[in-house]
């Protein structure tokens, strides 16, 4: 209903055709209110094309909103979505100006937001907002809250006849509502007064549906061995537990020694398998960690370590420092490696001037805490945690993140059967932070956690989205989006 009521307070786009089809002109331009259409030849699209091409899928793509942007979600299997001439691996938000494009030599289409006056559905005239309404969601709308019905009475058989009660109430309600909305449809061109008085019952039709929806779900919760216990995340409920299958590819990280060349001369200075922070293990093969566990001496104004400040120096002025460590995880796996074998993003680094004690000045290099905080080395393993780049950049405001890690030494206690700690936090903001890391809310991070995974159930699949690498000067969670490595 936010389609045609939404006024002044909900956007829409165009779709610019830029190809001559059998149902598009090259330059016209289609207007999308609703919240979800899919492009490809089947006629249930809301953009079709003709068979003519080959290469457009039947359902290849869909636009979806998230909150105030529009993504562009892949679905065909065989046939690639090009957005400004990249191909789309499963979706990417979209930003007025951009191309897409149906396959190779597929139909190109303009995405365009408009601004100002006519920025918002209530620029549009109620009768075309309500024919727009008509040909883009009246049938999808009818569909899934069909399906929906069918899912709950399904979960709910055998509660007793209150459960009944309540279906049975919920498909009447969900029929005056349909039949509402065609007779919306019917009349706006003879009476906007009519057609206004109907949409309003619509409304309400609307919200007392979703009260009986809710009042189902709590009956839900107190039938037994209907369904596993769920919890909330960002992608909708899931089993609570299923975040232990990632358990094997988190690594505790242990320094074992650190090696100095300076003027000649070798010190070695014993680690004496001090734990130093997490690291994890992806589907590559690419092992990585935060920056700043493995190359500490480059943030010696953060940790405040005098030996840090002198190890500096030392990399810095004609000397060698490389740091020798081990990595553990539940599973019994066990490797070494040092911090030369890791690749880094050092084009934040800033040179800077020391004083030391005896008075000589000294070249520095300092590390900034922002999205060149990671750490990656490839290892010859087949098996590893899933990754989401994309999404990484673009993660919605309110979003669960979910986190693994071994903070202050927990999950450390007993060396032969370490564990993981969990926990979660939430986006704080809309994409990336102006020193582009991940913001977050209600961050339970500490010395420990720095360069664990951070993860977002996705396709009912957890995905890794960042590296947990602190907390920023406004106290909130700052994570590397793992786009800075992919």
């Amino acid at each position: 209903m936010g389609s045609i009521m939404g006024g002044s307070r909900k956007q829409y786009y165009i779709l610019e055709h830029k190809v001559s089809s059998k149902y598009h002109k090259a330059g016209e331009s289609q207007e999308i209110i609703v919240d979800q259409i899919e492009l490809g030849r089947d006629s249930k699209c809301q953009v079709r094309f003709d068979e003519s091409f080959e290469t457009v899928s039947r359902r290849h793509a869909a636009i979806v909103r998230d909150r105030d942007r529009w993504k562009l979600v892949q679905l065909s299997d065989t046939n690639p979505t090009f957005l400004n001439g990249k191909p789309v691996q499963r979706e990417w938000y979209l930003q007025s100006g951009d191309e897409i494009q149906l396959s190779e030599r597929g139909p190109r289409l303009g995405f365009i937001v408009p601004t100002g006056n006519k920025a918002t559905i209530g620029s549009i005239g109620l009768s075309r907002r309500l024919s727009l309404f008509r040909q883009q969601a009246l049938k999808p709308y009818k569909t899934a809250i069909t399906v929906m019905s069918v899912v709950l009475c399904l979960v709910v058989a055998g509660a007793g006849a209150w459960g009944w009660f309540s279906y049975q109430k919920q498909e009447e309600l969900m029929a005056n509502n349909q039949e509402m909305a065609g007779k919306i449809v019917a009349i706006s061109k003879d009476s906007q007064e009519k057609a206004d008085s109907l949409s309003k019952e619509l409304i309400r039709v609307n919200e007392q549906m979703d009260s009986y929806k809710k009042e189902m779900y709590g009956m839900m919760k107190k039938v037994k061995n209907v369904a596993p216990s769920y919890e909330t995340s960002a992608s909708g409920s899931i089993p609570i537990g299923e975040i232990s299958t990632c358990n094997p590819y988190v690594y505790a990280i242990f320094i074992e020694k650190i090696e100095i060349e300076f003027q000649g001369e070798t010190h070695t200075i014993p680690g004496e398998s001090s734990f130093t922070g997490t690291g994890f293990l992806l589907e590559d093969g690419l092992f990585v960690t935060a920056r700043h566990v493995t190359e500490p001496w480059y943030y010696y104004e953060y940790t405040g370590s005098t030996d840090h400040l002198l190890m500096n120096v030392y990399a810095n002025n004609d000397g060698k420092v490389v740091a020798h460590y081990s990595a553990i995880s539940n599973s019994g796996d066990k490797f070494y490696f040092t911090s030369n074998n890791f690749k880094y993003d050092r084009s934040t680094d800033k040179i800077g001037v020391e004083k030391m004690s005896n008075g000589r000045s000294v070249v520095v290099k300092k590390a900034v805490l922002d999205y060149t905080d990671w750490a990656s080395y490839k290892l010859k393993k087949t098996e590893g945690l899933k990754y989401n780049a994309n999404l990484s950049e673009n993660l919605p405001q309110g979003a669960t993140l979910e986190i693994l890690g071994f903070p202050q030494r927990m999950g450390l206690e007993d060396i032969n059967h370490i564990e993981p700690i969990y926990y979660t936090c939430r986006v704080a903001r809309q994409g990336l932070d102006e020193n582009g890391t991940i913001m977050a809310s209600n961050d339970e991070s500490m010395p420990g956690n720095s360069g664990g995974p951070v993860f977002l159930k996705f396709d009912d699949v957890y995905q890794v989205v960042g590296i947990v690498s602190g907390v920023n000067k406004y106290s909130k969670g700052r994570f590397v989006p793992i786009s800075a490595i992919k």
